[in-house]
């Protein structure tokens, strides 16, 4: 535990004294501070020796044995004894806190070799008991010990008991023995710290001779100077340094004992003076306020104060609070010791229990944590312990049967249908479900064990966003030979039951509109339909052929599943409506009936019902659509808050129907000419794909023509018939230009990626053709092992690879190299510590081989994307493999975690050292996880680092990184700081994307890189300077950007007052370069959010106002922000949009009326009304416009005007 900044004690050292089981050991460098200012053994023995008039003793000079040798005449007892009283010798600040420290354990126990009294006149001084005072040779019995022991005598002592010389330590620790026993008894019993000694010491010698086996750890209190490389020399004595810096007197060991002595002392109000000031800014990045934090949460009193203390709200807002108490939850569940009660096991002690207690009670139980207890769930979705998974079911069922709390149904609804462990269903990895045609397996049963549940994921956006919910199945794959076996009434009945509790599950979550068409564009096959599951696509199919196939019970279908609640039931039966015998206008009437014509999410299919009833619809249902078209105007306007795409639903309408008419100018002259004049009037034209809400181009599923079941089929029983395919006319082009061998390659890495045994068979097929018509088949087949779960074939994919490798092509070198990141990385296989050394010895094989013969194809693409040209050629894919293997051994066991491997370290080394084209692709990969590798070994990075960023250069670099850099503290101090400095030189040739990013870059290091003043002062003079102050503007819009979208209240006014205030005041004063008008547009849409400081913002533009219109001056319009301004501030705020509607040509203004609304409603009517005014003096508002009185419920309970 970090007990202050410079000093880490081990928490086994601490819990020996919670446990009552140390003893400190006091040496001679206590007494060396004044007042004591006693000399150390060294200093006596030449301080003896000029009194005897003798040479003083040499450097390496065995000091016990020249005392000894002094002569005889001279007794050096009693002048030792001498030295070490005085009037003018006092305790110092040391032996207090030794003291204070001892005393503060249950039961004091000090051992001195010291000769003097001040460790007794210290604890006279504090009023400090110490219990029995003990006096060498008559020591206590070393394995029940309380008190303070002077072992080698003290200042009042017999001359005969003072152990001084070779003579007297070998008859204490030798002849006699007494302190040697004394001593083994100690370190066997107590858990011994020394304080004051340093290797040299003479008594460090005798020491030793009191180890035996069965010792307990020692620890010693060492300076800094003095540990100088010794660490193995004091592990040989069994000792455990603690370093600490000796600068200032070795204050920093005070400084240590006293917050020791703090930490034991802790109660519940010591708790409460200094967790308050740890708290309230979120989780520090010190480590010794974290330590201190930890160490008190593993107490009750501690973890009590710690909930107390958040739990208050005094003197911040609601959200501020909030946010605070979110980041110390998130800290706690990631801390090793208190994991484990929210994913594994019960809470064991007090402290525990209030600390899961305050989750339920801080979080789960207030409404306006919801979306962040969700967030909770997400992060245990795969564990939670048993006993939160109670808790929180106790509490949510309460809340929403007694508390009315109905917005915690999607937190019920995750909990009891998709916990891992508790209510998600057994995931398997595939279902055969030909397997129970014919079988006694009722749909009853098979729902039970094939049901859906909730997927939750964290937005990329914060951790304070509900997290998205997709539905999962309980297998992912799905096996069935014949689909048509399955079109019973009873598998029918378990595929509508299924989708409508996948339905009820969004909607449970999602607390409204379920939109399937995301997932499933089209009920009827179509190339829009890329991205379902397999199970879902089965269930939509089998329902769908069965509904066209059974006619006799259409009308029963429609009806029930229109009625069913489930987005993709009403969907079919819309679809089912549309091939149905029903005539034309039927269908129509009854989509105009259910008022679905603008539904987006049954877009499809409710066109499909008009395109199929387009020829055959009679007059009366042109009328009527004509007639809902009109009708339903102000509701698409409303909708779409935008007049022109509401005339375009219309005219799409028109358009669809006409189009599928026979002869619809002819049949339908009413609805071209309205078509006609709304696209002749607002330059409309047809979409081609009409029918679908968003199409997306160019969608071709090209194929072989071979089914893969046919395929997989084939290969088993007729394997020459594929063979015969694979391997004749392989140049012959097909559709859109495909080869014959380009088609069976893509079919090939699909199906063995589906099923890895094929691929097996597929190797032996291919390997009886010559090389140049095997290769491209063979490197398919790895591709398609690369996206493969090789559980069951491990050691046989891995046994040919290993074969292939001596004469593999560079073809070949790329599918392998393929395979290795794309299992690394997709994390399907179980993988093993075999397979893991195996696959590291594929790549470093494949880089000692062929690295120095691999060149770039295309160089220009590095200059444009350095990432995009990485991820594509196999030197980058190697090198993300090994990025990759890093973050799964550091994932799959962080506490054991030590830091790069051998080979990891030798392939990043050999990525580093080597030069030629593949290093681009190498350098790119390290550079964009530059953090996250530092951050796992940090000292192995900052060996190669600088080596890399050199060969590197600056702008390949940034344009790797951007444009979304990530860099820690350290990394920023002693690397990138540097470059982002030297980048300005090259911004001209970044993109405005990465430009902007950069930029954005810049204002982060600035912000919270802790930068010194002098380089913070020089990164700010080149963003004004660079290109001729180029950039001065975008970078004030990137800091308006980051205040709008990434700041909160706190973190605006610690920028403000950390540097941008100063900046501000540099560019009103034009240094560096003059202050442009652009640059003041820019500063000008920062001013609203400027919150507290909005005055002293608009001062800087009150003597210029820049000229601000057209998109710049809608910018400026914040409406979220109007509530954080402060009411002093209300004249300046007011005062900025008189500025901005008073420019000239000023006539439109986006949202001025709820502008003025919410300027109304936060500072009164009184107040706006100078600026309402001139907004209708410039026709920015109607003359009519009044504002609303806010509305508020009054406290008996109707609503009126607040």
């Amino acid at each position: 535990m970090w007990i202050t900044a410079d000093v880490n004690i081990p928490q086994q050292l601490l819990d020996a004294a919670a446990k009552d089981e140390v003893v400190f050991f006091v040496g001679a460098g206590a007494s060396f501070n004044p007042p004591a200012n006693l000399p150390s053994y060294n200093q006596l023995a030449a301080m003896l020796a000029d009194e005897a008039d003798e040479s003083r003793p040499c450097d390496d000079e065995q000091l016990d044995r020249f005392i000894g040798m002094l002569p005889g005449n001279f007794n050096v007892h009693k002048r030792t004894k001498d030295i070490m009283r005085g009037d003018d010798i006092h305790c110092n600040s040391t032996h207090e806190a030794i003291v204070r420290l001892a005393s503060s354990v249950k039961t004091p126990r000090i051992v001195t070799t010291n000769y003097d009294l001040l460790l007794e006149e210290a604890a006279q001084k504090q009023n400090c008991d110490l219990g029995r005072s003990y006096y060498g040779p008559a020591v206590p019995i070393g394995s029940d010990f309380s008190g303070l022991l002077y072992l080698h005598g003290s200042v009042d002592s017999p001359d005969r008991e003072i152990v001084l010389d070779d003579r007297d330590f070998a008859r204490a620790y030798l002849s006699e023995g007494w302190a040697t026993r004394f001593l083994l008894k100690l370190f066997e019993t107590y858990t011994v710290v020394f304080i004051g000694y340093s290797f040299g010491d003479v008594i460090m010698r005798y020491l030793a001779l009191g180890i035996s086996s069965h010792a307990r750890p020692r620890y010693i209190f060492l300076s800094e100077e003095d540990m100088d490389g010794r660490d193995n020399e004091w592990q040989h004595n069994g000792i455990i340094p603690i370093p600490y810096p000796a600068a200032n007197g070795h204050h920093a060991l005070v400084e240590a004992l006293t917050a020791w002595t703090d930490y034991i002392c802790s109660d519940y109000n010591a708790y409460k003076k200094r967790l308050p000031d740890i708290i309230k800014n979120g989780v520090p990045k010190d480590d010794v306020d974290l330590d201190y934090v930890s160490a008190a949460l593993s107490t009750d009193e501690g973890a009590q104060c710690f909930v107390d203390i958040i739990e208050r709200e005094e003197g911040k807002k609601e959200a501020d609070t909030s946010k605070i108490k979110r980041e110390w939850l998130s800290w706690l569940m990631s801390l090793d010791v208190l994991r484990v009660i929210f994913t594994e096991r019960d809470p064991e002690t007090q402290n525990e229990r209030i600390l899961l207690n305050w989750f339920i009670t801080g979080f789960v139980q207030r409404p306006e944590e919801l979306d962040f207890v969700l967030y909770v769930l997400c992060k245990l979705q795969t564990s939670m312990s048993d006993w939160l998974f109670e808790r929180l079911h106790e509490c949510v069922s309460y809340c929403i049967s007694q508390k009315s709390r109905y917005d915690l149904i999607p937190v019920f609804t995750v909990l009891m249908t998709s916990m891992r462990g508790h209510s998600a269903p057994c995931i398997l990895d595939e279902f055969d479900f030909s397997s129970i045609y014919n079988s006694d397996i009722s749909p009853q049963i098979l729902s039970l064990t094939i049901r859906p549940y909730l997927k939750l994921t964290v937005p990329i956006w914060g951790e304070g966003i509900r997290p998205d919910a997709e539905i999962a199945w309980s297998c992912d794959k799905v096996k069935n030979n014949s689909r048509s076996s399955l079109e019973t009434e009873e598998f029918i009945s378990f595929a509508e039951f299924s989708l409508q509790r996948a339905s009820a599950l969004l909607q449970a979550y999602q607390d409204g509109d379920e939109y399937s068409h995301l997932s499933r564009p089209s009920i009827e096959p179509s190339d829009q339909n890329m991205h379902i599951s397999d199970l879902q696509s089965m269930f939509i199919d089998i329902l769908r052929n069965y509904a066209h196939s059974h006619k006799n019970q259409q009308d029963e279908l429609i009806h029930r599943w229109w009625n069913s609640g489930s987005a993709l039931l009403k969907r079919l039966s819309i679809n089912t409506i549309a091939f149905s015998d029903w005539d034309a206008d039927c269908k129509v009437s009854w989509i105009l009936e259910q008022d679905y014509l603008f539904d987006v999410d049954a877009h499809h299919e409710v066109y499909t019902v008009l395109k199929e009833a387009a020829p055959d619809m009679g007059e009366d249902s042109k009328r009527k659509i004509l007639e809902y078209l009109k009708n339903k105007f102000n509701f698409l306007k409303e909708i779409y808050s935008d007049e022109r795409t509401a005339l375009y639903e219309q005219f799409d309408v028109l358009q669809w129907l006409l189009r599928n008419m026979n002869n619809g100018m002819d049949n339908w002259p009413e609805a071209q000419q309205w078509a006609n004049e709304l696209a002749q009037r607002h330059g409309f034209s047809p979409r081609e794909h009409a029918d679908y809400y968003a199409y997306t181009e160019g969608v071709h599923i090209v194929t072989t023509g071979i089914s893969d079941e046919r395929f997989i089929d084939l290969l088993t029983h007729k394997p020459s018939i594929i063979e015969e395919k694979m391997f004749v006319d392989q140049s012959k082009i097909g559709e859109f230009g495909f080869t014959s061998i380009e088609l069976f390659n893509q079919q090939i890495r699909e199906v063995v990626a589906h099923d890895p045994q094929v691929g097996l068979t597929l190797w032996e097929l291919v390997n009886r053709h010559e090389e140049h018509a095997a290769v491209q088949y063979r490197c398919s087949i790895i591709h398609g092992w690369g996206m493969a779960l090789l559980d069951d074939c491990q050691d046989s994919v891995l046994d040919l690879l290993k074969n292939l490798l001596p004469k593999v092509n560079q073809d070949g070198v790329n599918a392998i190299s393929t395979f290795l990141n794309m299992q690394m990385d997709q994390g399907k296989t179980a993988i093993t510590e075999k397979m893991l050394q195996v696959m590291g010895d594929f790549a470093l094989q494949l880089w000692n081989e062929h690295s120095e013969t691999f060149t770039l194809s295309n160089s220009q693409q590095w200059e444009n994307d350095p990432v995009v040209g990485s991820l594509n050629c196999w030197p980058g894919k190697l090198a993300y493999f090994w990025i990759e293997r890093i973050r799964w051994r550091y994932s799959h066991n962080p506490d054991s975690w030590n830091g790069f491997d051998t080979a990891e370290k030798d392939a990043i080394h050999h990525f580093i050292e080597g030069e030629g084209d593949f290093s681009r692709p190498v350098w790119t990969a390290l550079l964009t996880n530059i953090n996250m590798l530092h951050s796992l070994d940090k000292e192995d990075v900052e060996s190669w680092l600088s080596d890399l960023m050199g060969k590197a250069g600056t702008e390949f670099i940034w344009n790797s990184i951007l444009p979304n850099p990530n860099f820690n503290i350290r990394l920023i101090n002693i690397a990138f700081y540097e470059s982002c400095i030297d980048e300005f030189e090259y911004l001209s040739h970044l993109s405005e994307h990465k430009r902007q990013n950069f930029l954005l870059q810049v204002f982060r290091m600035i912000t919270y890189g802790e930068l010194k003043e002098k380089q913070r002062a020089k990164l700010l003079s080149k963003v004004v300077t660079a290109g001729n102050g180029a950039y001065a503007a975008l970078f004030m819009d990137r800091i308006a950007w980051a205040f709008e979208f990434r700041l909160d209240s706190k973190d605006r006014d610690m920028v403000w007052d950390l540097w941008l205030h100063q900046f501000i005041e540099n560019r009103h004063a034009g240094k560096g370069r003059n202050w442009s008008e652009k640059e003041k547009v820019a500063f000008a849409k920062l001013i609203p959010l400027l919150d507290v400081h909005l005055k002293e913002g608009m001062e800087y533009l009150s003597d210029d106002f820049p000229r601000i219109v057209g998109h710049d001056l809608n910018e400026s319009i914040k409406l979220d922000n109007i509530d954080c301004i402060p009411q002093e501030c209300s004249e300046a705020f007011i005062a900025f949009y008189m500025r901005l509607f008073m420019q000239p040509d000023v006539s439109h203004v986006w949202k001025a009326e709820e502008l003025l609304q919410k300027l109304v409603n936060k500072f009164g009517m009184d107040k706006v009304s100078p600026l309402v005014s001139l907004a209708k003096q410039k026709r920015i508002i109607s003359d009519s416009w009044n504002f609303s009185p806010k509305k508020e419920i009054h406290s008996d309970g109707k609503e009126g005007e607040a």
